[in-house]
């Protein structure tokens, strides 16, 4: 009996992704829809294909080839704590969009030997939440009765602990759309030939999706150690869900100063 669940284990990957092939061409962009956000996107062979993360929509991917290839190669997501890995062949007619949860896919736990363990994370987080004491330079944003506060910046063995407050006076609840990082230009350097580009958190204890009315929540983002350059900010952003383009936006901006300050765990 022993012998016959080893080799299930063994053969159980290979079974897994059989079904996750798709077709590209260099005529035609792929998009991988999902239910929720992507968080990682790794090419397999970055000579053969182009693709990225949608940054206007983080729940979208595009895929396309470079030109004709033969074999195959693959693209790997992660979306919704799920891994997905989908191999890729050439072919003249591909589909135009795939819905990602349509494909096979096993738990992402990318946090055991990158950042510590899940054990440590989550004990690192719940300590957070139970001090109630504000440290350091308070940043924060208020808008229509929606207010974003960045309450402290923890750190660890490497590790960044962002604590984010959100309280909502009004008498409506907000939906989430999503939260953003960026590393980009300061205010007065944007109006010219401005770069930014997009940090995504390792870790989020709550995946906060909704702030109900008249209530304030509490919650922590974590992210490797990272140092901002000068001249440059770290920008966090939480953007509301609704219809068109009538949602709130909340922003904050830290200097590298502010996360120097960072205070042990």
């Amino acid at each position: 009996m022993k012998k016959y669940n080893i080799t299930f284990f063994l053969l159980f990957p290979l079974i897994l992704f059989a079904e996750n092939q798709i077709k590209v061409c260099e005529n035609k962009v792929i998009h991988l829809i999902s239910e929720e956000e992507i968080t990682y996107l790794q090419l397999g062979n970055q000579d053969l294909l182009l693709a990225e993360i949608v940054p206007e929509h983080s729940n979208l991917a595009r895929i396309k080839a470079q030109g004709e290839f033969e074999g195959e190669t693959s693209i790997t997501l992660v979306s919704a704590g799920q891994l997905y890995t989908l191999i890729l062949t050439y072919g003249t007619d591909p589909e135009n969009a795939y819905l990602l949860q349509d494909f096979e896919s096993r738990e992402a736990d990318l946090y055991l030997g990158q950042l510590m363990s899940r054990e440590d994370l989550d004990e690192n987080c719940r300590r957070i939440l139970e001090d109630q004491k504000r440290r350091g330079r308070s940043h924060k944003m208020d808008k229509d009765g929606i207010s974003l506060e960045l309450r402290n910046i923890y750190q660890s063995n490497d590790v960044l602990f962002f604590e984010v407050g959100i309280k909502n006076n009004t008498d409506m609840g907000y939906d989430v759309e999503s939260f953003q990082w960026w590393i980009a230009d300061k205010r007065q350097f944007r109006a010219g030939n401005t770069q930014e580009y997009q940090l995504r958190p390792r870790f989020q204890y709550y995946s906060l999706a909704y702030v109900p009315a008249q209530s304030s929540v509490r919650e922590i983002f974590v992210l490797p150690k990272l140092n901002v350059p000068d001249q440059r900010i770290l920008r966090i952003e939480m953007l509301e869900k609704a219809l068109g383009n009538t949602g709130r936006k909340l922003s904050l901006e830290l200097e590298n100063r502010d996360i120097l300050k960072a205070e042990n765990l």
